[in-house]
C-alpha cells in the first residue's frame, strides 16, 4: 500500500516538475523506506512482553487446570471430578464460591484471547505494557484465589450433592 502510494506520487511529481520532481520523489521514497523499516528491538519492551506472557500463562494455567478437571481422562482427573470436587464440575452451581469462580473463568477465557493480540501488537509502548501486566497479574491473583475457594467449597460438599 505504502509502496504503491510512493510510486504514484513519484510519477506525478516527475511528470509535473521533471528533474526536480524526480529528485523530490527519490527523497520521498528514501524517507518512506527508512520510516517503514522495523524498529529495533528495545530490550525493555521485549522484557515487558516476556513478563506479560508469563502473567498470561498464570491465568491460562488455572483455566487449563479447570478444563482438566472438567474434561480430563486421567484417573486423577476422573477422581477429582467424581469423588473430590463433583460440585465444581456442575455447570450451574448455587454455591457462591463455585459460581464466582465459574464466572471468573469465563471472563478469563475472553481476557486471554484478547491478551494474545496485545502481546503481539508492535505499537504498544512501555506504559501500555506495564498497565497490561498489572491488570493481568491482578486477574491471575483473583482467579487463583477464586479457584482455591471453589475447590474448598466443592471439597466440603463432597460427592452426591
Amino acid at each position: 500500500m505504502v509502496v504503491t502510494l510512493v510510486i504514484v506520487v513519484g510519477i506525478l511529481l516527475t511528470s509535473r516538475f521533471g528533474l526536480l520532481g524526480l529528485i523530490a520523489s527519490l527523497l520521498i521514497a528514501t524517507i518512506t523506506f527508512f520510516l517503514t523499516l522495523p524498529q529495533g528491538n528495545d530490550p525493555e519492551i521485549a522484557s515487558l512482553r516476556a513478563s506479560l506472557t508469563i502473567a498470561r500463562d498464570d491465568v491460562a494455567d488455572i483455566i487449563q487446570a479447570y478444563d482438566t478437571l472438567l474434561l480430563g481422562t486421567t484417573t486423577e482427573a476422573i477422581a477429582d471430578r467424581t469423588l473430590h470436587f463433583p460440585a465444581l464440575a456442575e455447570q450451574s452451581s448455587t454455591v457462591p464460591a463455585i459460581e464466582e469462580f465459574q464466572l471468573r473463568v469465563a471472563a478469563a477465557r475472553r481476557f486471554v484471547s484478547r491478551l494474545d493480540y496485545h502481546i503481539e501488537d508492535p505499537s504498544l509502548d512501555r506504559a501500555s505494557l506495564e498497565k497490561l501486566i498489572a491488570v493481568t497479574d491482578e486477574r491471575a491473583a483473583e482467579l487463583s484465589l477464586a479457584w482455591a475457594d471453589a475447590r474448598r467449597a466443592a471439597k466440603r460438599l463432597g460427592p452426591g450433592t
